[in-house]
C-alpha cells in the first residue's frame, strides 16, 4: 500500500496537521504562475470524515469567469457557490482557497490579508479560520505555502515532507 499524501502542513501553535493528498500536491505543482502571467486560483476542500486526521483532498481549478491580473485575482462568486454545493454533496467541506503569486517563495501581501479578513468575516459560522495556500514559482517545498487565519492574524504552516506509508485513507 502506498501513502496517499505528499506532504503535511503543521501549525505547532494550534497543534493542527493538514495532510495534503498527492492529487492536490500535484495540482498545485501544475498551477504555478508563469513569468508575466496572471494570478489564478480556486477553492480548497477537506474530508472531515477521515479517522486519521484532516485531509486536503480537493482544489478547484481556475475558472473562465474569474478576473485577474499579474498581481490580483477575483474569483467568480457563482462558480464558488456551485463548487461548494457540489463538494458538500460529496461530503467535503470548504476550508479556504488557493491562488498563485508571481514571486518564487510566496508571502502574504497586504491584499491577501484583506481578503482573508473579509473571507473570515463573511463565513464566521461555517469557516471562521480559513486556510490560504499560495503557489509561488519555486520548485522547492517553500514554493507552496499555507496559512491559517485565526484571531485576526495569519499563521504560517511548517512544511513537513512525509511519504512513508503511515497515513492512509
Amino acid at each position: 500500500m502506498t501513502a496517499l499524501h505528499r506532504w503535511m502542513w503543521h501549525w505547532s501553535d494550534l497543534d493542527v496537521t493538514l495532510y495534503v493528498h498527492t492529487s492536490v500536491a500535484s495540482f498545485f505543482e501544475n498551477h504555478r504562475q508563469e513569468q508575466g502571467g496572471h494570478e489564478r486560483g480556486g477553492q480548497l476542500f477537506v474530508d472531515v470524515t477521515r479517522p486519521n486526521g484532516l485531509w486536503l483532498v480537493e482544489a478547484t481549478g481556475p475558472h473562465l469567469n474569474d478576473k485577474s491580473g499579474p498581481t490580483w485575482l477575483e474569483m467568480d462568486l457563482k462558480r464558488c457557490r456551485e463548487e461548494i454545493e457540489e463538494a458538500n454533496a460529496r461530503g467535503l467541506r470548504l476550508i479556504g482557497y488557493w491562488h498563485s503569486h508571481p514571486e518564487h517563495v510566496p508571502a502574504l501581501s497586504g491584499q491577501d490579508i484583506k481578503s482573508l479578513t473579509k473571507f473570515s468575516q463573511q463565513n464566521t459560522h461555517q469557516l471562521p479560520n480559513p486556510l490560504a495556500v499560495i503557489v509561488g514559482r519555486s520548485l522547492s517545498p517553500e514554493g507552496i505555502r499555507a496559512w491559517i487565519y485565526q484571531k485576526r492574524k495569519a499563521l504560517l504552516a511548517e512544511h513537513i515532507e512525509q511519504n512513508d506509508g503511515q497515513n492512509k485513507f
